[in-house]
Formats: C-alpha cells, structure tokens, sequence
C-alpha cells in the first residue's frame, strides 16, 4: 500500500481533512460531450464548468492537509481523488512546496477542446504548472506511473500527452462512470481504514 512510503502521521492528517461531499449529477457521457462542443458548458471529460463565485458553485479551495497546500478543485470524490495523488506525489516523487500547486481557472476557448478544460470544472490540477518540459527524471516518471495505476485509469497525466505537459493531472471520466465512483470509494475507505489501524 501507499502507506509504507508516507509519514503514517502526516498521512492520517491528510486523509481526515478531505471532505466528503455529494458530487452534482451532470448529464450523460455522449450528450455531455455534444454540450461541450456546442456551448462549451462542459469540460471535455464531461463535467460541468463551474465558477467559484456563483452561488451554486461546487468548487471550492481544498486544503492539502500535511503538505502545507492548497488548491481550488470541485468537492467530493474528485477532491478525494485528486488530494490523494498530491499526497502520493509529495511523499513518492518530490516534495511539493505552497504555491506551487494551480486547481480551477476561468474556461477558454482555445482549452476548452483540449484536456485543460477540465481545469475549468474543477477536475483536473497543475503541479509547478512554470517547470519545464522534461523536468521529471526516469526514476521519477516511473513512480509517477505507479501512482496513476492505483487509480485505475481514472486519473490521467499531461506527461502522456502528444504536447506533453507534466504539470497536469486530471479526472478522465465523467460523474456517472462505474469505475470513478470505484475508485472514488476505494481511496476513501483505504484511507478512513489507516485511520482506524492507528
């Protein structure tokens, strides 16, 4: 398990912190998707786009509890997820220092058709976005890959892009999809489980 590799302490103050909230229900995957094409009203992996500053908003700033960090991102499973995989990335890759860690920003036209419009549903974060390209060495991306495996496909990595990008990481499923709420579910159990072992 993940754990060996973490401080058991700082780990156990970051899986109590992370908030579990329900999820908004979106539209189905297919038309989800023809939304995003039409209005730009959902990010490519098919969730909404959101604000932070409306009243319904789901996004909001999450606290990265033992790291000393903290983002915008959309609450619920996708900040469990998310929060998780910092975690793994502080402890297993390279420490992550405050400020260097970018969540939710404002949708665009010329992202809207590529992954980073997940960045304006709350669902996808840039680790040190500024680094350049090829930043990581060997070692590094192979423990990076091991990470995402855990994740079962539900997390994606910028670095596997065509125009590679290694500071992004983002959810690549929609609401409704089977295995994101597997995974969502997995990596909160697992974490409330260490928990109670100590």
């Amino acid at each position: 398990m993940f754990l060996k590799y973490l401080d058991r302490r700082q780990f156990i103050a970051g899986s109590l912190t992370v908030a579990i909230c329900s999820v908004v229900s979106s539209q189905p995957p297919a038309q989800a998707s023809q939304l995003n094409q039409d209005n730009y009203e959902f990010s490519l992996n098919g969730w909404p786009v959101q604000n932070p500053a409306d009243e319904v908003s789901t996004i909001e700033k999450c606290d990265i509890s033992g790291i000393s960090s903290s983002c915008e991102m959309r609450i619920g499973d996708v900040n469990i997820i998310l929060s998780d995989l910092v975690r793994q990335m502080h402890y297993r890759v390279k420490d992550i220092k405050p400020g260097e860690i970018s969540g939710w920003k404002a949708k665009t036209e010329e992202a809207i058709q590529t992954p980073y419009s997940n960045l304006s549903s709350g669902t996808a974060l840039q680790i040190r976005p500024s680094m350049p390209i090829d930043s990581y060495f060997a070692y590094e991306i192979k423990i990076i890959q091991e990470v995402l495996k855990d994740y079962e496909g539900i997390v994606s990595w910028g670095g596997d892009m065509t125009n590679k990008d290694e500071s992004l990481f983002y959810i690549n499923a929609s609401p409704e999809d089977p295995l994101f709420l597997e995974v969502a579910e997995k990596v909160r159990v697992r974490n409330f489980a260490d928990v109670r072992i100590n």
